[in-house]
């Protein structure tokens, strides 16, 4: 017998494949629910609300963050470069974003790790 809330219907999807597809999906500029993404994209509900928070904690870093990249030779280093304050302050203004109350979000998830 499956468990409460498990939906035969929806296909297994990879994280990478729910991330393109929510990002696709939400490029058309319509505001829509988690539960609308699912049923519309046919991806379990669980798996949008993560792949949310995930570019929730992407869009955060790269406000105070940004990534450089450099070739020494044989080598692709790549690194995370702070932004200048001025920079940082505008860019937080610019995305003032509501979280979801979520205990998957990427920096939760690596902060449980430390």
């Amino acid at each position: 017998m499956p468990f409460a809330g498990f939906n035969p219907s929806i296909h297994r999807v990879g994280h990478i494949d729910a991330m393109a597809r929510i990002v696709s999906e939400l490029r058309n500029g319509i505001p829509m629910s988690i539960g609308e993404l699912s049923q519309k994209l046919d991806i379990d509900r669980r798996t949008v609300g993560r792949v949310i928070d995930v570019l929730l904690d992407i869009q955060e870093t790269f406000n105070s963050q940004s990534i450089t990249t450099e070739k020494r030779g044989r080598r692709f280093l790549v690194a995370f470069k702070e932004r200048g304050a001025a920079v940082r302050e505008s860019l937080k203004l610019a995305t003032q974003v509501v979280r979801r109350n979520s205990q998957f979000g990427l920096w939760s998830f690596l902060k449980r790790k430390e």
